[in-house]
C-alpha cells in the first residue's frame, strides 16, 4: 500500500494503474462499524487532514471523460473534476465540498444520510437553503436554454442558473448510443460548475420516465401482475438513468384510476388500489436499490446504480371530474362522489412508505395540481394539492420524511385557489403547507421574498429552521443518490448498460408478459402457432402525425404501417397492401381469396379533445372561443351525452373567482378522431373470404367500449401502450404460438358510455363490464392463455373487492 497524502495526490494520479483492483463503491451508505472505516463522533468536526507518512487506503483513476475517480478498500468511490477537492483523513479520501481544508460531517461518507443531511442544512444560511428549494429551471430542460443541445451566444449563458445556484432540474436526456455522449457532457458541465461553488452542492438531475430497451409503459407492464417484472424493470431502467447522469426519477404515476375517462390514464398502472399499491412497492424498490445481479435479487440498498423515486401524484388525480387534464382549469377539481378518498393514499401510504427493498421509502413525492372538492372542504382547504396542508400531513404523520416536491408551475400557471395571491404570496402558502421544493422556473428573488414573509410570520430563528428542515430533505435525496461523492458520469460506462443483451432479453419478456389476450374463438392463438406457412393479410394503416407533436417542431410527415413487420411471423406467407405517395394501394377481394387469417392493429377510441373544447388552451393562449364542456369518449361513433345516467349539474360548481360554474357536459357529444380504425375492421371483414380468422391487436391508452369492434374478429390481443421495437416482437411471438399469453386486465372495460356515465370517480371497479361473443366478461383481472380464462395466485390476490382504506393510519393535518 502507498503513502499518498492530500498534497502529494495530483503525482499519484499518474501511477495509479497498477492498483485499479481496488474495491469500492459509489453508494451512499456508511460501512459497518467493522470494517475499519467506522464515522467519528459528531463532535470531532471539523476534522483536519492527515499529515505526511499516512498509509492511503485509496487510489485514483483518469476516466476518458475529464473527471477523476477515487476508488478506496472500504470505503465510497469518489469523483472530483479538481484534484485539489480530495481531502485524506485516517488514509480515506473525502470530498471537500466547500474547499476549507476539513473534512466536515456533512462530507463524511461514514456518517449516515440523515446525519450528513441535518448537519449540512444546520450549516447553511438561509439564502442558501432558498437556492436549494427550486427543481426544475431552465437550465436543466433538454433543448432549452443551457440543456443538452442547448444554443448560447456566449458559452456562459448555458449555465447561467446553475451558477445563480439552481441545483436541481429537469432533463429529457437522449436514449440513444449517439447522443448520450453529449448529454453526459452536459451534465458533467454542470456538476463541474457546482463543484466550484462556494458549498459545493452538487446538481439532482431528474427526469420524467421514458421507455428503454423495448420495455412497455408502466401501465402495460403492470397488466403483468408480476412483482418480478416490476422490480426488474425499475432497476434496468434506473441503471440506465443513473450511467447518463440522472439521479431522480419524477415517478412513477400511481394514482388509483378509478376512472376509464382519465386523460392521464396511460401513465398510471391502473384503477386497483391493490395492484397500484403492490406495482408501486416493486418498482419503486427496484429503482432505488443497486442489485448485485440481473436478477434484481441481490439487494445492496443505496448505491451505485440508485435512483431516487418521486411518486406521483399525491392525491386523487384518477378522480379528476368528468375525466379531464388537470394542467388546465377544466380539470381542477378532483371528486370524491363515493366518499372513497382514502383508497387513493394506498399506493403512497402502504406501496411508498413500506417499498420490496431495503432503501424502505420512497424518497420524494409529488403532489398533483388538482384541488380535492367537498364544498364543506372535508378534504381540506379548496386549493391545489401542493397548497394542501391537511393532505401532505398525511405522509409526514404516518412517518415519512421524504422530499414534497410540487408539480410543475403551480405558482405561475395552475394556480388553482390562489390566484388572487402574489406569486411570493403563493411561494410562502406552498412552503407553509410542507413543500420542500417548487417544481418549475428558478425564482430566487420571489423566494427570498417569501422568506422575508416566513420572517415576519415565525420570526427569524423560526424562518431559518422552517427552510433549513427542506434543505436537510433535500440533502438527503442528493446523499442516497451518492450526489455528495460522485456526481460524474462517463460514456463508457453509460454504453454498457444502454447496450446489455440481459436488459433487452429482459425488455422482450416483459412486452410478451404485458400482452393480454381477450378473445380467441376456435382456439386460433395456441402452441405451435397458426401453422407453418399458413397464408397472413395485414392491411398497411395510414396514421397522420400527432399535432401537438407537430407544433413542438416535429415531423408532419404520415406513416404506413402494418400490425407488426413481415419478418417477424417467420414463415408465414404475409401478403400486404402498395403504398403510392400518400395513398394505400389496397388488395382486393379477388387478391385476398386465399388468405386464412388477417392481423390488423387498432387504437382504442381516442379522443381528441380530453373533455373540452375553447377556453385556453393547455398551452396557455386563449383560443378565442367560449369554453364548452365536452364529454370524453370510449366508443368508436359519435357520442352524445343525453342518458339519464348523465349528472346534470357537477359535483364541483366553483370557478377561480368563487362564483357558481356548472361544468356538466350533458347534450353535449363527442367524437373518437380514430373512428377510421372501426372502419378499418368492418371493412376487412366484408373482403375476407369466408372462414378466414381476423387477429385484431388493440393498443389503448384508456379502456373502451369493444361492442362496436369485438363481434368481427376472432382474436384480440389487447395491451396498453405497446409502440414498435420489442413490443411488436411480443405481438408475433404470441400469434406464432412460441409465447402462452399471461397478462391480465389491470382496468374493467364497460359495457357500453351509459355504465361509463353512472360510476363514481373515485370508486374502482364499479362499471358493468362488456361481455362478448364467447361469453367472457372483460372484468378487472380478466386475460386468456391457450387453455382459457386464466385462474392462478394472481388473480386469486387481486380479484378481492377494492381497497376503501390503507392499512397505514391516516391522521391528516389541520
Amino acid at each position: 500500500m502507498r503513502t499518498i497524502t492530500r498534497r502529494s495526490f495530483l503525482a499519484a494520479s499518474a501511477v495509479s494503474a497498477g492498483l485499479m483492483g481496488l474495491a469500492g463503491c459509489d453508494g451512499a451508505q456508511a460501512p459497518a462499524a467493522g470494517d475499519g472505516a467506522a464515522a467519528p463522533s459528531a463532535d470531532s468536526y471539523p476534522i483536519d487532514p492527515d499529515g505526511e507518512g499516512v498509509e492511503a487506503k485509496w487510489a485514483s483513476e483518469e476516466v476518458r471523460d475529464g473527471w477523476t475517480r477515487v476508488t478506496q478498500e472500504g470505503g465510497a468511490t469518489l469523483g472530483v473534476m479538481d484534484a485539489a477537492r480530495i481531502i485524506q483523513v485516517d488514509g480515506y479520501a473525502f470530498r471537500d465540498m466547500n474547499g476549507d481544508g476539513k473534512l466536515e460531517l456533512w462530507e463524511d461518507w461514514r456518517q449516515s444520510a440523515d446525519d450528513r443531511a441535518a448537519a449540512l442544512a444546520a450549516a447553511l444560511p438561509a439564502e442558501e437553503c432558498i437556492k436549494l428549494m427550486w427543481h426544475g429551471g431552465d437550465t436543466s430542460m433538454g433543448g432549452g436554454p443551457g440543456g443538452p443541445g442547448a444554443e448560447a451566444s456566449e458559452e456562459t449563458e448555458k449555465y447561467d442558473l446553475v451558477k445563480a445556484g439552481s441545483r436541481a432540474g429537469v432533463s429529457r436526456l437522449s436514449s440513444d448510443l449517439e447522443s448520450c455522449a453529449s448529454d453526459i457532457s452536459w451534465i458533467n458541465d454542470v456538476q463541474e460548475i457546482c463543484e466550484q461553488s462556494e458549498w459545493g452542492i452538487p446538481y439532482l438531475n431528474s427526469t420524467d420516465q421514458y421507455q428503454l430497451f423495448g420495455l412497455p409503459d408502466n401501465l402495460a407492464i403492470a397488466a403483468s401482475m408480476d412483482k418480478d417484472v416490476w422490480r426488474k424493470a425499475g432497476m434496468w431502467l434506473g441503471r440506465a438513468w443513473r450511467a447518463t447522469g440522472v439521479r431522480c426519477l419524477l415517478g412513477p404515476q400511481v394514482d388509483v384510476y378509478s376512472q376509464p375517462l382519465g386523460c392521464r390514464f396511460s401513465g398510471s398502472v391502473g384503477e386497483d388500489p391493490a395492484l397500484n399499491r403492490d406495482f408501486t412497492a416493486a418498482f419503486s424498490g427496484g429503482l432505488q436499490s443497486t442489485w448485485g445481479d440481473d436478477d434484481a435479487t441481490d439487494d445492496q440498498g443505496w448505491g451505485k446504480d440508485s435512483v431516487a423515486a418521486m411518486l406521483k401524484h399525491y392525491v386523487g388525480e384518477g378522480s379528476v371530474e368528468g375525466g379531464r387534464n388537470d394542467h388546465a382549469d377544466p380539470g381542477r377539481y378532483n371528486v370524491f362522489p363515493g366518499d372513497n378518498f382514502n383508497a387513493h393514499l394506498v399506493p403512497f401510504l402502504d406501496g411508498g412508505l413500506h417499498l420490496d427493498s431495503t432503501t424502505g421509502q420512497m424518497d420524494a413525492v409529488m403532489p398533483c395540481y388538482g384541488v380535492a372538492y367537498d364544498e364543506d372542504e372535508k378534504y381540506g382547504e379548496l386549493v391545489g394539492a401542493g397548497y394542501n396542508k391537511r393532505n401532505l400531513d398525511i405522509l409526514r404523520n404516518a412517518g415519512w420524511d421524504g422530499m414534497f416536491c410540487t408539480d410543475w408551475g403551480i405558482i405561475n400557471q395552475q394556480t388553482y385557489g390562489v390566484g388572487s395571491l402574489t406569486e411570493a404570496q403563493r411561494y410562502e402558502k406552498m412552503v407553509n403547507a410542507g413543500i420542500d421544493q417548487y417544481g418549475g422556473a428558478y425564482m430566487y428573488d420571489t423566494g427570498m421574498e417569501a422568506y422575508e414573509a416566513l420572517v415576519a410570520e415565525l420570526g427569524e430563528e423560526g424562518a431559518l429552521e422552517r427552510v433549513r428542515e427542506s434543505a436537510r430533505r433535500i440533502a438527503k435525496v442528493m446523499i442516497h443518490v451518492s450526489l455528495f461523492e460522485q456526481p460524474y458520469s462517463d460514456v463508457a460506462s453509460a454504453r454498457e448498460v444502454l447496450e446489455s443483451e440481459a436488459a433487452a432479453a429482459f425488455g422482450l419478456e416483459a412486452a410478451e408478459k404485458s400482452v393480454v389476450m381477450l378473445k380467441n374463438a376456435g382456439g386460433v392463438i395456441k402452441e405451435g402457432g397458426l401453422g407453418a406457412g399458413a397464408k397472413v393479410y395485414m392491411p398497411v394503416k395510414k396514421t397522420e402525425p400527432n399535432m401537438f407533436v407537430v407544433m413542438m417542431g416535429g415531423d408532419a410527415t404520415p406513416t404506413f404501417d402494418t400490425a407488426v413487420e413481415a419478418d417477424l411471423l417467420g414463415d408465414y406467407d404475409v401478403v400486404s397492401d402498395g403504398v403510392e405517395g400518400e395513398d394505400i394501394v389496397s388488395l382486393s377481394a379477388e387478391e385476398l381469396a386465399d388468405v386464412q387469417y388477417a392481423i390488423v392493429k387498432v387504437k382504442n377510441p381516442t379522443d381528441p379533445n380530453d373533455g373540452v373544447t375553447g377556453g385556453v388552451s393547455l398551452m396557455g393562449g386563449d383560443t378565442g372561443e367560449p369554453l364548452v364542456y365536452h364529454p370524453i369518449t370510449l366508443q368508436y361513433r359519435p357520442y352524445t351525452a343525453d342518458s339519464d345516467a348523465v349528472r346534470k349539474e357537477s359535483i364541483a360548481h366553483v370557478n377561480e373567482a368563487g362564483e357558481y360554474e356548472n361544468r356538466s357536459y350533458f347534450g353535449q357529444s363527442a367524437s373518437a378522431s380514430n373512428e377510421s380504425d372501426l372502419d378499418l375492421v368492418l371493412e376487412l371483414r366484408e373482403k375476407l373470404p369466408e372462414g378466414a380468422k381476423i387477429i385484431l391487436l388493440v393498443e389503448a391508452t384508456r379502456p373502451m367500449v369493444f361492442s362496436e369492434i369485438e363481434p368481427y374478429v376472432d382474436v384480440i390481443l389487447f395491451a396498453w401502450n405497446m409502440q414498435g421495437g420489442l413490443q411488436n416482437a411480443a405481438w408475433a411471438n404470441i400469434i406464432k404460438g412460441e409465447v402462452e399469453p399471461t397478462g391480465l386486465l389491470n382496468a374493467q372495460h364497460p359495457a357500453n358510455m351509459e355504465t361509463v356515465e353512472a360510476s363514481y370517480e373515485d370508486v374502482p371497479r364499479d362499471l358493468e363490464c362488456y361481455v362478448d361473443s364467447e361469453g367472457n366478461t372483460y372484468e378487472f383481472c380478466f386475460g386468456l392463455n391457450w387453455s382459457g380464462v386464466i385462474d392462478d395466485e394472481r388473480t386469486a390476490t387481486y380479484k378481492a373487492a377494492p381497497l376503501t382504506e390503507p392499512e397505514t393510519e391516516v391522521t391528516p393535518g389541520e
